[in-house]
C-alpha cells in the first residue's frame, strides 16, 4: 500500500495508467458482482434518505457538495481531487463506485467503494455537516462493507486517530 500511495503522490502519470489498467481488468473480473452487490444493498438501506450509485447526471451537483464543504469538513477527506475533470474521470472508471445519499433532491453525503483487481478496496465517506448525527454514515459503511465482503473483497480506510467523527461511526 506504501508503494501505491508514493507512486500516487511522487508519479501521477504512472497512477493513471495503473488506475486505468486496473479499471480495465476489474471490469472484466469483478464489476459485475460488486455492482449487483452495491445495487442490492443500496435498496436495503434507502429509507428516510435515498442512498445510490451516482450518475453522470450528478456530477455538477457532487462538485457542488464538495465544493461547498467547510475546511473542517474536508480535513481529512481528501481521496482524489475534488475538481469537475477528476470527478468524471472516476466516474468513468469501473472499479469507483460513486454514491451519493439524497434527501429529496439534495446530495447530503457522498461516498465511495474504491475496487483493485488484487480483491481490495477503499472506502471513504462524507457527510454535510447540517445531517451529521441523523444516522446517515451508518448505512453507508453497511452498504460499502457488505458489498465488498458479499464479493469477496478485503476492506480498508484510513481514519484520522484526530477525526472523531469518523471513528464515532466505525
Amino acid at each position: 500500500i506504501k508503494i501505491l500511495l508514493k507512486i500516487k503522490r511522487e508519479f501521477p502519470s504512472l497512477w493513471h495508467a495503473v488506475e486505468a489498467l486496473n479499471g480495465i481488468i476489474f471490469q472484466i473480473t469483478f464489476y459485475k458482482k460488486i455492482y449487483r452487490s452495491l445495487l442490492e444493498n443500496l435498496k436495503k438501506y434507502s429509507f428516510q434518505y435515498k442512498y445510490r450509485l451516482l450518475n453522470n447526471s450528478d456530477l455538477d451537483l457532487l462538485y457542488y457538495f464538495l465544493s461547498n464543504q467547510d475546511e473542517r469538513q474536508l480535513k481529512y477527506f481528501k481521496p482524489h481531487d475534488f475538481d469537475k475533470k477528476t470527478l468524471k474521470e472516476l466516474m468513468h472508471n469501473p472499479s469507483f463506485f460513486m454514491m451519493g445519499v439524497f434527501d429529496g433532491k439534495e446530495l447530503i453525503g457522498y461516498f465511495f467503494l474504491r475496487c483493485f483487481i488484487n480483491k481490495q478496496c477503499f472506502t471513504g465517506r462524507i457527510i454535510a455537516r447540517e445531517y451529521q448525527g441523523k444516522g446517515i454514515s451508518k448505512p453507508m459503511g453497511k452498504i460499502l462493507l457488505e458489498s465488498a465482503w458479499n464479493s469477496n473483497f478485503r476492506v480498508f480506510c484510513t481514519v484520522s486517530k484526530n477525526n472523531l467523527n469518523s471513528l464515532a461511526a466505525i
